[in-house]
């Protein structure tokens, strides 16, 4: 089992450089409104009932069958908590949006969970049990649906608000205040294949100092990573030259294309042959076991 501290949008968290990624991916539709995503950090008293989660991501592989969720209430008041699923497809920007139904992907079927609502007291946990039945006429592929929490007691606000987040690796948490909405993605990979991808093409965007990145999953599974670009120093080391952009391609899209804006004191318009732009699962070091693809910028 994989568990990342990795919508209908989506928020990327990596918690070894949490100054630099706070500001990292979030993308907007009218359906959708904020949701403050903090990391796991001392203990401090906040105001009415706030729900921490730990992981944000689960994935099942190989003959792996359980895994837990922790819920655990870090402010000053009683909260109560319903749990549920939802169905999300993925947008070619990287949204994820609700689905009505039932989708060919729900992990659903397979997945069983206890208890589905619980009231925690002030520094309360609770441990969610999460059971995968495997099936063995299910067809070959990735099954996944997303895990939802709803805060059920106000504090301050009469509605409802709600963000589905997908954070990027390990060791964050998801803090929910007031009486909102969070869903993390739960995956049953049903396959003995490796998660794949292309980088199909680059282009140079001088006027906006920007590389658009061209990415193509390849199989039936979902692929998540991180696209650095490279260069070199004139030593002949690896130099990044802008800051990695996390991507996720859901099996339910092929493609995403998304832009990578260069450092400052690098220019679009005059990269070097050396350049090359790389996808892999890793966001600070990037080796030939971590990279799925690389691209160079420059013919």
């Amino acid at each position: 089992m994989v568990s990342d501290a990795n919508p209908q949008r989506i928020w990327y968290i990596e918690p070894i450089r949490v100054v630099h990624w706070l500001c990292t991916i979030l993308h907007f539709n009218s359906r959708v409104l904020l949701l403050t995503i903090v990391l796991l950090g001392p203990v401090h008293a906040w105001a009415g009932a706030v729900l921490f989660i730990y992981p944000t991501l689960i994935i099942f592989e190989g003959r792996e069958r359980s895994a837990t969720v922790t819920l655990t209430n870090r402010g000053d008041a009683t909260g109560t908590f319903e749990t549920s699923w939802s169905e999300l497809e993925m947008t070619p920007e990287g949204g994820l949006l609700k689905v009505d139904g039932d989708t060919p992907w729900s992990v659903q079927p397979y997945v069983r969970y206890s208890p589905r609502r619980v009231t925690l007291e002030p520094s309360q946990s609770q441990v969610i049990k999460i059971a995968l039945r495997r099936d063995q006429e299910a067809p070959e592929g990735e099954y996944f649906s997303h895990f939802r929490v709803l805060t059920l007691n106000s504090q301050d606000l009469g509605g409802e608000t709600e963000a589905e987040v997908e954070p990027s690796e390990t060791d964050a948490v998801i803090k929910i205040t007031a009486r909102s909405a969070v869903a993390i993605p739960i995956i049953w990979r049903n396959s003995q294949a490796s998660p794949g991808a292309t980088i199909k093409s680059v282009e140079i965007n001088p006027e906006t100092n920007q590389l658009t990145v061209d990415v193509r999953r390849n199989g039936k599974l979902s692929v998540r990573g991180y696209l650095h670009v490279l260069g070199k120093t004139s030593d002949g080391e690896d130099a990044a030259l802008a800051d990695p952009v996390p991507l996720i391609i859901y099996p339910s899209i092929d493609q995403r294309i998304t832009a990578i804006t260069l450092n400052d004191d690098v220019s679009a318009g005059a990269l070097s042959e050396d350049t090359k732009v790389i996808y892999a699962t890793t966001l600070n070091s990037v080796t030939q076991d971590t990279t799925l693809a690389t691209y160079p910028v420059v013919p």
